[in-house]
């Protein structure tokens, strides 16, 4: 086997955004290395790919394994190697809800590349930070994030950069409740990885012009673009975000009247979830089950204090809203200090929707 050979195979895999199976050949790769294989520079290259792909396709346990190998070699080599890896690192203790972990990771990467100049770097990380303060509800802080990511890739010319930061744009607005604004920014980040081909991102921003479209109100919109992520999600294989595209269609199903259907895309979604260990996204699924029960039967589950113990315990602030929104329009009950506390937030989304089962939730 010749290794340049099988990394110019996954790295031609991983520019299609087909981690998964970019992964096997990196691993592969692993089982035959000799010790005169890679020098350390080279050994750090693939730790960090393996971290990438594990990653990506929603192996997180796996990435942080190799994202703190690749940071042992990293101290080796040189500052911008260590930033590298704790940027990756810091991504995916993020994606397993540890946030004020990934924020400290994310500050030690972003003073090691301001130190050294890497522009490149440091728009990365203040795009990394905007989604994390984003999950933390800290969506004013997670909006400035994601603009001066947006301009620093505008002025490096980064196309990937900057489909990426409108996407992060796209996705606060619609938690902030501006749809109309949500819709514009995925549909220019739609435009910017159809013309640089990135599948991804062309997956990922359909799934955000959908979800902006239910949030408007144009009910058959969103259907065709549900369809049309999960179509580039299925070719490329994607676990992570297809997950939260099924809670999306599971959503507009819900709110339409085909309650069959959304608790189909639910459960689908509560599958790839648990999978990954995405106590997030569980959430989210777990709370449409619970509304196509109720919907169904009137009966109002008794779930909601084990979901509000975990949006507690991992920081999800905003979730933390939605559960006790959701328990109290079942219940009947007021709901006048919510509105207060979405404004805190940074979101007017309560103003917006019609606050009535089935919820139409961002």
């Amino acid at each position: 086997m010749k290794i340049i050979d099988e990394i110019k195979k996954a790295e031609k895999l991983q520019s299609e955004s087909k981690f998964a199976k970019a992964l096997l050949i990196y691993e592969k790769i692993d089982k035959n290395l000799r010790n005169d294989s890679f020098d350390e520079d080279g050994l750090f290259y693939l730790r960090l790919s393996e971290g990438h792909c594990a990653r990506l396709a929603g192996n997180f346990k796996k990435s942080i394994s190799y994202y703190r190998l690749a940071l042992k070699l990293a101290r080796r080599i040189d500052e911008r190697a260590v930033a590298d890896a704790y940027a990756g690192l810091g991504t995916a203790l993020r994606a397993i809800g540890k946030l004020h972990k990934a924020i400290e990771v994310f500050d030690i990467a972003w003073g090691i590349y301001k130190k050294i100049g890497d522009l490149e770097g440091q728009a990365y990380i203040l795009w990394a930070r905007g989604g994390t303060l984003r999950f933390m509800g800290a969506l004013e802080h997670a909006l400035k994030s994601f603009k001066k990511s947006l301009v620093l890739y505008e002025n490096l010319g980064d196309k990937s950069g900057i489909g990426y930061s409108l996407c992060g744009l796209g996705g606060v607005s619609r938690i902030m409740g501006d749809f109309e604004m949500s819709l514009e920014f995925y549909t220019k980040a739609n435009a910017v990885f159809r013309k640089i081909k990135d599948k991804f991102g062309i997956a990922y921003s359909y799934c955000g012009i959908a979800n902006a479209n239910r949030m408007l109100g144009n009910f058959e919109k969103a259907k065709k673009y549900f369809a049309l992520a999960t179509k580039n999600y299925e070719k490329i294989g994607d676990k992570i975000s297809y997950a939260y595209t099924l809670w999306g269609e599971g959503t507009l199903a819900k709110v339409i009247g085909d309650v069959d259907m959304a608790m189909e895309k639910f459960l689908k979604a509560e599958k790839i979830f648990t999978e990954t260990g995405d106590k997030r996204g569980l959430i989210y699924s777990e709370l449409g089950k619970i509304e196509v029960g109720f919907i169904r039967n009137g009966k109002v589950a008794r779930k909601f204090n084990s979901l509000l113990a975990i949006a507690e315990k991992y920081g999800y602030n905003f979730e933390r809203l939605y559960i006790t929104l959701v328990e109290k329009v079942m219940r009947g009950e007021k709901i006048d200090q919510l509105y207060n506390e979405c404004k805190r937030l940074g979101s007017r989304f309560l103003e917006r929707i019609d606050v009535k089962i089935p919820l139409n939730l961002p």
